[in-house]
Parts: C-alpha cells; sequence; structure tokens
C-alpha cells in the first residue's frame, strides 16, 4: 500500500505526514495542534499510515506538568523504501541511494563520455547494478529522479549544449525497462531543492551552480520555480559581453562563456601557452602569486559578481549558495566578489559555499522523490 491508496481524496494524510517527516519529535496531539486537524482524525490517518508501514511509534515522551498520558513520538519508516538519484554529465554518471528520510545509503560515480546511442544502456547497467546492492524494502525503489545539466520541461530535455540527449525521450526509453516512476529535472534545480531541505530558514534563495556550464535554481516562498517552460534559471544564456564568444546555444557572449569551469580553464591554459595544464596547477600558480593567474581569477571574480548581481536584481533571493568545484577549491574568489557586489544595491544579499558540494544535485533528486512518493509539499533533512 503506498500513500496514494489509503485515500486518493484525502489530503489530512499529507498533511499529518508532513509534520512528521519534517519535525525532529512529534505525537498526535502536536500534529492536532499544528495541523488544525481534530484529535480524532489525526489518530485515525495515523492508525491507517502504521498500518500502511509509513511510519512508526518511537517511545514515549513526557507527560504535561497537569500530568494525562504520555505522548508517544512518530517517526518515518526510513526503511520502508529507497529513492534513487542519477546525475548525469556529457563524462560522468553519479548515482546515490537513501532512505524515506533522506539518510544516504550508497553513493557511486562512473567517468564515461555519454551521448543518445550509449545513454540507455549505461543507466540501465548502473541501474541493475546498484538495484542489487540496495537493501531490501517494502516498497522497493519509490523514484529515480535524473539531473540533467540542460533545460527541462514537462518530464523532457528540451536542450543540452555539451552532449546530445535532448535528441531522444529519456524517460519514454528508460520507461520500456523498468516499472519504477521516473522523473527528470534540471541540474541546478535540483541543487536549489537540496539547499532548501538543509538551510530551512530561507524561503527565498537561489543555488547557482558554476560547472561546466552555469545555471541557477530558484526558491520563492519556499516553493521550486521553474518559470514557463523551465528556462527560469538559465541565467548562463544571459548575455554578458554582447557580440562576445560563440555559445551552443546561438548567442555570443554568453555568461557561461567567461565564468563556467570550462571557460576558466580554457582561458588559463591559453594565457599559460600550455593545454595540458590543470586547475590544481592553477590554484599553485594564484597562491604562488603568479601575475597572469592572479589577473585571471580578478577577472573572473568581477565578472562572476555581474552575473551574480543580475540574479540578485531578477528574483530578490534572501541568500545565494554557490556550488562549484572552483570556489570548493579556490575560496579566495568568494571575498572579491563579495567585494564587488558590496559597491551595489544588493550589498545585503549574502553569498555563501555551498556545504554540500558535487552531491547537491543528487541530494535534491532524493528530495523530489521522497516529497512526490509521499505526497508532501516540503521536505526538511533531519539526518
Amino acid at each position: 500500500m503506498k500513500p496514494s491508496t489509503i485515500d486518493k481524496q484525502n489530503k489530512n494524510a499529507s498533511a499529518i505526514l508532513s509534520e512528521i517527516i519534517n519535525q525532529p519529535t512529534v505525537s498526535r496531539a502536536s500534529i492536532s495542534s499544528a495541523t488544525g486537524l481534530n484529535k480524532s482524525t489525526v489518530s485515525e490517518v495515523v492508525k491507517q499510515l502504521i498500518e500502511a508501514k509509513l511510519i512508526v511509534e518511537i517511545g514515549a515522551g513526557e507527560s504535561s506538568p497537569s500530568g494525562g498520558r504520555k505522548p508517544i513520538f512518530l517517526k518515518i519508516n526510513k526503511t520502508a523504501g529507497v529513492s534513487l538519484s542519477i546525475d548525469i554529465r556529457f563524462d560522468q554518471i553519479s548515482l546515490l541511494t537513501a532512505y524515506l528520510d533522506g539518510e544516504v545509503i550508497q553513493t557511486v560515480s562512473h567517468h564515461e563520455q555519454i551521448n543518445k546511442q550509449n545513454i540507455i544502456t549505461r543507466l540501465m547497467k548502473h541501474i541493475s547494478a546498484i538495484q542489487q546492492e540496495t537493501p531490501s524494502t517494502l516498497f522497493g525503489l519509490i523514484g529515480i529522479t535524473i539531473s540533467i545539466h540542460g533545460v527541462v520541461h514537462d518530464n523532457q530535455i528540451s536542450f543540452t549544449p555539451y552532449f546530445d540527449l535532448d535528441e531522444i525521450d529519456l524517460v519514454t526509453a528508460l520507461k520500456q525497462h523498468l516499472a519504477i516512476p521516473i522523473y527528470i529535472e534540471n541540474e541546478a534545480n535540483l541543487s536549489a531543492l537540496a539547499e532548501s531541505a538543509f538551510n530551512t530558514p530561507y524561503t527565498h534563495m537561489v543555488s547557482f551552480s558554476v560547472h561546466t556550464g552555469i545555471g541557477a535554481g530558484v526558491i520563492l516562498n519556499d516553493h521550486l520555480y521553474r518559470g514557463y517552460k523551465g528556462r527560469s534559471g538559465e541565467i548562463g544564456h544571459t548575455v554578458l559581453y554582447p557580440g562576445g564568444i560563440d555559445c551552443p546555444c546561438g548567442n555570443k557572449g554568453c555568461f557561461e562563456q567567461y565564468c563556467s569551469f570550462n571557460a576558466l580553464m580554457k582561458r588559463y591554459r591559453q594565457i599559460k601557452n600550455d593545454q595540458t595544464l590543470t586547475y590544481d596547477q592553477l590554484i599553485n600558480h594564484y597562491h604562488e602569486q603568479d601575475a597572469e593567474t592572479i589577473d585571471l581569477i580578478n577577472r573572473f571574480s568581477r565578472d562572476l559578481s555581474i552575473g551574480l548581481m543580475n540574479v540578485m536584481g531578477a528574483y530578490d533571493p534572501e541568500v545565494i549558495f554557490i556550488n562549484s568545484e572552483i570556489t570548493d577549491k579556490l575560496p579566495e574568489i568568494l571575498p572579491i566578489v563579495e567585494q564587488h557586489i558590496s559597491r551595489s544595491i544588493y550589498n545585503e544579499i549574502p553569498v555563501y559555499r555551498s556545504e554540500l558540494g558535487s552531491k547537491a544535485s543528487l541530494y535534491g533528486c532524493a528530495v523530489y522523490n521522497i516529497k512526490t512518493f509521499l505526497m508532501v509539499d516540503q521536505f526538511r533533512f533531519n539526518v
């Protein structure tokens, strides 16, 4: 029995599940108080959820000062099912499994060149392997969410600048092999869902991803904002320098042609006239006070701050989290960026380095799977 089979017309189950999964400790009485549902309704729905093995009782708390029964605390039955997250880049597939409370079971990455011809074979190979290694649960895999570095709309890939997955119907092709709910979503959007699930005080935020390309996931009023056709956060394809470097999207001078990881490394290798140089060598040159590298990073930071201020002007977030291997290994960039922003009207919006790192989109996939399976609007990590 899945959540939707308990009572499709009953929103009470979703409200109660939401309280249970998003609070460290919760009882029937506290659920009644938080949701406004009467105690008998809460007790009946909780009984159904226990019978469905979606929640469990975990022991009694302390009685109130006036006495009475001790409250029985409730918790999601995390081992009732498993979420599968997949992140696809043009040269890598990463997978993460997690229980229903978000606790990670396993994470693996495979470095391989991806295209429309081999993607289904590669995915099925990795999914089959991870299924064999995943603990047996009542509901099994409750969903697969796939993170795509490109534009996604209506569970379809509409644009991928650095590989050709937009030329196939990925979900339909996978459904020929799997009887599991499958969803696809933009990588930056999923990273934003993860940041929201971990950084609960913020209801308006942007997760700014700087990898092969650049994207922004936007959370407004605690909800993911996708725009009309999924292009809301495609900040990487806004023009930074009119008439500038050609971009695969068809424009010239796009932001990600100057501030993505690939753009930074391309410029660094050009400056040093050596195509074999690595990012670690760039970092070493910077720390060694190499004049050319310092100038490169200063220009990069200035351009990055311009792009960030454009995002701030468009969405007015409380906070921006940057997720990038660039700032992870060279955090000195952020103070330079903040210095540029401090001179603008956006000087009160903090910019932080994401603590979720390269797994941000995978955590976001887990959030999406769990929210969809349990039919809840919000999911907070309490693990």
